[in-house]
């Protein structure tokens, strides 16, 4: 027997079934194609009339299952529509969400955009978490789909003809924004994959350091604004020089003006110094320390610049100088070569190498102490060695070694196309740092750190929604940076506004939007009334199956500004003109002694005076005329005669 609803109401047994008394059972008699008859049970009896149904019943009866209980799960009494409305907002502000519907069309379009609000509140690209996680947001598309309907749309539904396409619209919609002359910042990565079925999937360079496949990836970004421009997806024996060539030859005819060019160590190759020398941009690129430049500078200059004022760059201890050599020593190309002495990192490292060698050589003679061979670190075999004493081992320093690798702390090189400076080429190479970021958040703060796909479509579409996610947070981010907020803190408090379910099962809005949100919202367009707007459409799409799926933000809207002060009284319609009183007593009222007379003989139920008439009553007579008040002597000064004090 199929699972048994125990946990639901008891139901009126179908007339056509019948129960089986000694087991409580109820089936159904029904013949087979032989015209056996055969039984199908579909509950178990409570009492002669009433049954908990199974699985069976719910399939064989849909509408009297939808009777007794309904359609299915209870409504979420509570649905967060903050982030749907902010990312609605930002995807109209920046033309994220146009070009999406344009490129992937409606269906995919939305998808899309609540994949991404996915990544960027919950950290995480892991699929099969997707529908529970989102069964209680405002979503672009009409229902929070399952892992298996995500896998298709990566696999199906997003090839690389639409990412491409994707990619050139978004750099249209850049150029439309504004960003037509920016200094570019171009940063690569790659993934650990066990993915078998791509040819994506290559041995290379892991950052985990070990022999596994990868999958690689490169971007580029304005330093200014910190917006993902464009990325691309490589294989994973692509060396960064070579994936640079095919996005630099991408942005050369975007129709964006390239300023200069800003670059990492990775990057520090002849053949990307060749194609920023054809293409003619300006470049700022980090060398490595075996660099023939480096290297150059470093007897050349470091003794001069190590702590010198007349060299001081700025406030924070850093010292610098420029010269222009050879970059490689088996080419003849030159550029300016920036040299650098960080007083502050230089001396933090130094100290730090020092522990650790110390701290090494500690352990290495506490294994002579046990008699015991000490093991020199492999890390540290430059600074020390064993050699034998006699019957013991001795631990032995290599001083020159130790020395200069402290004096090499702190220093390094920058490389530019033209003599900026050593203090202009610090400050562009700093504006890096928002590649870096971007990066750091798409790894850690969205999940990307992992390829979770097993096809070259899916790993080329996952990236295309990572690539919309960053662009998403990065509009964010750069909000809550220009108006003093805690990117991840609005992210919480953006999510945390809700509607809430009502007795007549539509969903209303609350207006308990903080200083914050308001703030953040306001920067996208998205006002505390556009949410009543929002709910009722809401409300719409669950009763209303005539819906479309191009969502807008209400317009004709206008913000309701509260004046300052103490709102004035409302006036009646009908309300009368005030009459000034005029002195003495209304006329028809009565005085308060009046009516404590007439209250005492309510109560007391004395029969109400007679009213006296005008005039005398009849048979009166006047009063007595009284005679003249005698004449009252005046008394004397002194105390009278015969009179006595009070003591007496």
């Amino acid at each position: 027997m199929s699972h048994i609803y125990w946990e639901l109401k008891e139901i009126p047994i179908p007339k056509e079934a019948y129960i089986n008394t000694s087991d409580g059972r109820v089936f159904l008699m029904n013949t087979d194609g032989t015209g056996k008859k055969k039984r199908k049970v579909i509950g178990h009896a409570a009492s002669m009339e009433t049954m908990h149904p199974n699985d069976l019943f719910k399939y064989l009866y849909p509408s009297l299952w939808a009777e007794y209980y309904g359609g299915g799960k209870l409504p979420e009494h509570e649905l967060n529509i903050g982030m749907y409305a902010l990312s609605l907002g930002i995807g109209y502000s920046s033309g994220l969400y146009p070009v999406l519907q344009t490129v992937y069309g409606p269906l995919y379009g939305n998808a899309i955009m609540d994949y991404a609000m996915y990544s960027v509140m919950d950290r995480s690209d892991t699929t099969q978490l997707f529908p529970d996680r989102m069964s209680r947001e405002v979503l672009f598309s009409k229902e929070a789909y399952s892992d298996d309907w995500y896998s298709g749309m990566f696999l199906h539904h997003m090839p690389e003809d639409a990412n491409h396409q994707f990619r050139m619209k978004w750099l249209a919609e850049c150029h439309r924004r504004g960003i037509t002359r920016v200094w570019i910042t171009i940063d690569g990565s790659n993934n650990d994959c066990s993915v078998r079925k791509s040819d994506l999937c290559e041995k290379g360079e892991a950052k985990s350091h070990t022999n596994s496949d990868l999958v690689s990836y490169i971007w580029a970004l304005d330093t200014k604004t910190g917006t993902p421009i464009t990325y691309f997806v490589n294989n994973g024996g692509m060396v960064d020089s070579k994936a640079f060539q095919k996005l630099a030859a991408f942005l050369n005819n975007s129709g964006i003006e390239i300023e200069g060019v800003i670059l990492d160590r990775g990057f520090c190759t002849h053949d990307v110094f060749q194609m920023l020398e054809d293409c003619s941009y300006p470049y700022v690129v980090m060398l490595k320390s075996d660099t023939f430049g480096h290297t150059q500078m470093m007897e050349r200059h470091a003794a001069e610049i190590r702590w010198c004022v007349r060299h001081i760059i700025n406030d924070n201890g850093l010292f610098g100088i420029s010269e222009e050599q050879k970059i490689f020593g088996n080419h003849p190309e030159k550029a300016w070569v920036n040299l650098y002495f960080d007083g502050v990192n230089g001396t933090g490292r130094s100290i730090t190498l020092i522990k650790k060698i110390r701290a090494a050589a500690k352990a290495m003679n506490e294994s002579v102490l046990n008699h015991e061979k000490p093991s020199v670190p492999k890390d540290m075999s430059a600074y020390l060695c064993v050699k034998r004493s006699g019957r013991s081992w001795k631990v032995e320093y290599n001083y020159d070694a130790w020395q200069r690798s402290l004096d090499e702390k702190g220093f390094c090189s920058i490389a530019s196309s033209d003599n900026f400076g050593p203090g202009a080429v610090d400050h562009l190479y700093h504006l890096r740092d928002v590649s870096e970021k971007q990066y750091m958040i798409m790894k850690s703060q969205m999940g990307y750190d992992a390829t979770r796909v097993h096809t070259t479509e899916g790993i080329e579409a996952r990236f295309a929604v990572c690539f919309a996610a960053a662009i998403l947070r990065s509009e964010i981010k750069r909000t809550c940076k220009r108006i003093s907020l805690d990117t991840n803190q609005m992210l919480r408090e953006t999510d945390r506004i809700s509607l809430v379910l009502m007795p007549d099962g539509l969903y209303a809005y609350v207006n308990n939007l903080s200083i914050r949100q308001k703030a953040l919202l306001a920067e996208y367009g998205v006002l505390p009334e556009h949410f009543k707007k929002l709910a009722d459409d809401v409300n719409r799409r669950k009763k209303n199956p005539i819906n479309s799926q191009v969502h807008k933000l209400p317009e004709d809207i206008q913000p309701v500004r509260k004046k300052r002060g103490r709102p004035p009284k409302k006036k009646l319609e009908e309300e009368t003109v005030h009459i000034k009183r005029k002195p003495g007593r209304p006329k028809g009222s009565k005085n308060k002694k009046t009516l404590e007379r007439e209250a005492l003989a309510q109560q007391q139920q004395l029969p109400e005076p007679v009213k006296r008439k005008p005039g005398r009553p009849k048979g009166s007579k006047n009063k007595p005329k009284t005679t003249a008040p005698e004449t009252v002597q005046k008394r004397r000064r002194g105390r009278p005669p015969k009179d006595k004090n009070n003591s007496n």
